[in-house]
């Protein structure tokens, strides 16, 4: 067996499996939907859909709340931002338009490679270090009866 198959081999076990989901850059694959859990600087527990979109070598990201007005559900951009990945992080910066804030999200990918484990802060706060869990969502949700929707 030559040097580049013994090389090859478990390289492409490893992709099979999904043991690190990898962009062709190399990276991380960073970009996906997820769903963030965290405490805000009020104290509060939240959930937001975020939404980490790769343009070139930056990354677009948005975090998304739902409220529900009157019946219907409505979709409403908190936080936005932009990002650069360095090796197994992705730092973001971000704006909050209708807190009037800006801050920093740095992101890590953790062990398990389906969640990124993050930490923030917002200029001007109480100077106080955040912290935010991202699961990703899977590409194609079941729906009805199990069948893609």
């Amino acid at each position: 067996m030559t040097c580049t198959r013994r090389f090859a081999l478990p390289m492409i076990a490893l992709v099979a499996i999904g043991a690190a989901p990898v962009s062709s850059a190399g990276q991380p694959a960073f970009d996906g939907v997820y769903i963030a859990r965290g405490v805000d600087s009020d104290g509060n527990e939240y959930r937001r859909a975020v939404d980490i979109e790769r343009q070139g070598d930056r990354f677009i990201v948005t975090w998304v709340a739902a409220r529900v007005v009157g019946g219907a559900i409505v979709l409403e951009p908190t936080w936005v931002g932009v990002g650069i990945a360095n090796g197994e992080t992705l730092s973001v910066s971000f704006v909050a338009e209708a807190e009037d804030a800006f801050g920093i999200m740095v992101y890590r990918f953790t062990t398990d490679e389906q969640q990124l484990s993050g930490r923030w802060t917002i200029a001007g706060d109480d100077e106080a270090i955040y912290s935010e869990t991202l699961t990703r969502l899977p590409d194609t949700l079941a729906g009805p009866a199990g069948r893609p929707s």
